[in-house]
């Protein structure tokens, strides 16, 4: 098989795209700080540190790690599906961030290069015995799981910036 269809390339896709997110974020957060200002909602949240953003990049690797653990022990490859397909409707928010910035965002050029490759991922699962129904409520599941957690680290963080900045002291 593919490294490419191995249940594994969902956490390495993930870390990837989120090392850019890591490496840039803080720079461009404070590089673009007044232009950020015009807009109703913080891009990334309000956290502006480098190292809180990353706690909650390790909570969601750790989560994408398990569930990939998770398939490759069970053979749901409907589960993995359901999570890359997660995964990849996530880039629609990285373009609609350039849109709206009219420029560059902190990871959008790993979306871009990392398009091709779910769009393979999500072709070589896509079940074609399992009902449609089945599908989407799989989807459901596990959009829902990343939207709530997502939610949560982004109401976490900022507490998490203030613990590591008071540590810092």
């Amino acid at each position: 098989m593919s490294i490419l269809f191995n249940v594994w390339m969902l956490p390495i896709l993930f870390i990837l795209h989120d090392f850019e997110e890591m490496i840039f974020m803080p720079l461009w957060k404070k590089r673009h700080y007044q232009k950020l200002l015009t807009f109703k909602k913080p891009f990334f949240g309000s956290v502006t540190q480098g190292s809180a953003f990353a706690v909650g990049v390790l909570e969601e690797f750790i989560i994408l790690v398990f569930i990939s653990g998770f398939c490759q022990i069970t053979h749901n490859s409907l589960l993995y599906l359901s999570f890359v397909i997660a995964y990849t409707a996530h880039f629609i928010i990285h373009y609609i961030m350039c849109l709206q910035f009219r420029g560059y965002v902190p990871g959008v050029v790993t979306v871009t290069l990392e398009l091709p490759m779910v769009l393979m991922i999500i072709s070589h699962y896509w079940p074609s015995e399992v009902s449609l129904l089945s599908v989407i409520s799989y989807l459901f599941v596990a959009t829902a799981l990343a939207y709530t957690n997502l939610k949560v680290m982004h109401q976490i963080m900022p507490k998490i910036q203030i613990s590591l900045e008071s540590y810092m002291k």
